[in-house]
């Protein structure tokens, strides 16, 4: 302590160095802790990039070549497949004169009215076409386009059922649209590729006439259908029984006659004449030339039962028309 006190510069000198390697001392553990945490960021960072440049689609010339290449055949893809559709796009629908379509809607209905007769189907009260809030009144003009788009989907559809053959048509129910209140279409998804009009239909018929026109739904040839839903029962509550089955009996045809060479029977010690073996072996000749009975086929029966019977078919289909097409976006 008497050192100390006889040499202040020497303390002071001390001390000084004391505090400043104490400051170094905490200013290297708080740099070496930076370093970790950098350390720590640049190998994380370094293993991400080579991570990167391991994927197959890491940006390098020939990948974006490739990516190019396939983007283009997508879109070509794309493109072939819209245009199958597009005959089921009628473009920018033009509005007709109220008159003009109920004039349409007239010559529709007796067209459909007269085939569903000729194939011998009974029609509904006051049938026309789903369209009967048009029988006393004059629709919107600036909805005459598209009913006259689903009129015309409609009347196909009715003669497709006409060749069906059905023997009744018990109900058509159309769903309206917007514009027949002079609202405005707007599609439920901006990605939505058609609009669909719903028809549902009830009919009597056969199976066969129900399985026709089923299957003429599905043919797309003029318009698009997209069968929702379908319902057949059949029209009696019970199974049938095979007292039910009503078919024509082919009659066997008689066997001829053969005289019985035995003559009458006479027990063994009364006085007739034997009998002489030619006559017996002509019998059993003549019996040998007689024609078989034909053997009944079960399966006709069934037949006759299940064909019998009449199924009522309900059916919930669309009408799709078909929107214009979107320009794809370019890569």
């Amino acid at each position: 302590m008497n050192f100390l006190k006889s040499n202040p510069f020497v303390s002071a000198l001390a001390g000084i160095t004391i505090l400043v390697c104490g400051v170094l001392l905490f200013l290297a553990s708080k740099g070496g802790a930076k370093y970790d945490e950098a350390k720590a960021g640049f190998d994380e960072s370094y293993a991400a990039v080579q991570l990167s440049e391991s994927i197959p689609l890491y940006p390098k010339d020939e990948n974006r070549d490739g990516k190019r290449k396939a983007l283009g055949e997508y879109r070509e893809s794309i493109s072939e497949l819209s245009s199958l559709f597009d005959k089921y796009r009628p473009g920018d629908i033009e509005n007709n004169s109220p008159q003009g379509f109920a004039n349409s809607l007239k010559k529709a209905s007796e067209e459909v009215s007269k085939a569903l007769e000729s194939a011998s189907c009974e029609l509904p009260d006051k049938f026309f076409l789903g369209f009967e809030g048009y029988s006393d009144k004059l629709a919107n003009k600036g909805a005459t386009g598209v009913l006259g788009y689903q009129l015309d989907g409609i009347k196909h559809a009715l003669l497709g059922l006409a060749e069906a053959r059905p023997s009744e048509l018990i109900k058509i129910h159309r769903e309206p649209i917007p514009e027949e209140l002079n609202g405005k279409f707007k599609p439920d998804d901006p990605n939505d590729v058609a609009r669909n009009f719903a028809v549902e239909m009830t009919f009597r018929g056969s199976e066969a006439s129900a399985r026709q026109f089923i299957s003429y739904l599905g043919k797309t040839d003029a318009y698009y259908y997209v069968v929702r839903c379908v319902k057949i029962i059949n029209e009696k509550g019970v199974p049938p029984k095979v007292s039910d089955a009503k078919f024509e009996r082919d009659e066997p045809a008689a066997a001829p006659a053969v005289a019985n060479p035995f003559g009458d029977f006479n027990f063994p010690g009364e006085d007739d004449a034997p009998v002489e073996e030619p006559a017996v072996e002509a019998a059993v000749e003549a019996a040998d030339g007689a024609p078989e009975l034909e053997e009944v086929d079960s399966s006709r029966i069934l037949a006759q039962v299940l064909g019998s019977e009449d199924v009522v078919v309900f059916v919930r289909f669309d009408l799709s028309m078909f929107l214009p097409s979107k320009e794809l976006p370019t890569p």
